[in-house]
């Protein structure tokens, strides 16, 4: 059994290591200036990756900086991997935002990076005799944003689902864990690709997170919530050709557009020297 099992992870073993890297450090309670729970920031010179900072209940703060594949081969936009620890260092001190949240007095760890498998990438198949692959393991993290733990719960359901058919049958097959990446596709993985654009469209196009910034600003707690569901895949990334939400982000972009190149609106994201 246990060589068999062997060969069946060597069959689901990627072809190529993780593209995506992510960073964390943890900020201690008491000595930070964040008033806010949770806030991801979109520097243009790491999109389509981005940094948040997470409050927990402790006052804790999680800081975190992401770097999404897009682009030239090895690159995560202009960036690469390498230059996550000087992206991550740069913005304790250097970004507007990121600082002033931060404070001259916070208290902060060392930073911890880890690879990135987003969209399956380099993964054939998450499923063999006797073998289901779930989570982190199977790439199951969105392309578009690095989140993976709704698609990781998601994913997790659609194996117990189908543990609990292969228990009633007794058939613990190739073929019967196979239900188990059609239920992760149906229930998330179908939106992979359209992530994957996104990222690409985010990338070439920074002006359209100014404009969905802008009408977060402009619309409030309601229109944030429907786009923090998006982003974690609670919500399909075809939400956006919806009529009503297309028409009222293809506003969002002309008025964005009208203000930087026919007002000149000051672009407040900048490194400090």
């Amino acid at each position: 059994m246990l060589p068999y099992a062997y060969n069946s992870v060597l069959l689901c073993m990627p072809a190529e290591p993780p593209r995506g890297v992510c960073s964390r450090a943890f900020v201690e309670g008491g000595t930070h200036n964040a008033n806010f729970d949770g806030v991801c920031f979109y520097p243009k010179w790491s999109l389509p990756g981005y940094a948040a900072l997470f409050k927990h209940p402790n006052d804790d703060l999680n800081y975190c900086y992401y770097l999404i594949p897009c682009g030239k081969p090895g690159y995560c936009g202009d960036v690469k991997e390498s230059d996550l620890a000087k992206l991550h260092n740069d913005a304790i001190t250097k970004d507007p935002f990121i600082s002033a949240a931060l404070g001259p007095n916070a208290k902060l760890e060392r930073m911890r990076a880890a690879s990135l498998r987003l969209g399956s990438q380099g993964l054939k198949t998450s499923y063999d005799d006797h073998l289901l692959i779930i989570g982190d393991a199977a790439g199951h993290i969105d392309p578009l944003t690095g989140e993976g733990i709704h698609t990781a719960m998601m994913g997790g359901h659609a194996a117990a689902e189908t543990l609990l058919d292969m228990r009633k049958s007794g058939d613990f097959s190739k073929a019967s864990c196979a239900l188990y990446q059609r239920r992760w596709i149906a229930a998330f993985g179908h939106d992979f690709p359209m992530s994957t654009k996104f990222a690409e469209l985010i990338y070439r196009y920074p002006i359209l997170m100014d404009a969905v910034a802008s009408e977060v600003q402009r619309r409030g707690d309601s229109f944030m919530a429907k786009w923090a569901e998006i982003m974690t895949c609670m919500q399909p990334k075809t939400y956006f050709f919806r009529p009503d939400v297309a028409l009222q982000l293809g506003w969002a972009i002309t008025r964005e557009v009208i203000e930087q190149k026919v007002f000149g609106k000051a672009d407040k994201y900048q490194l400090k020297a």
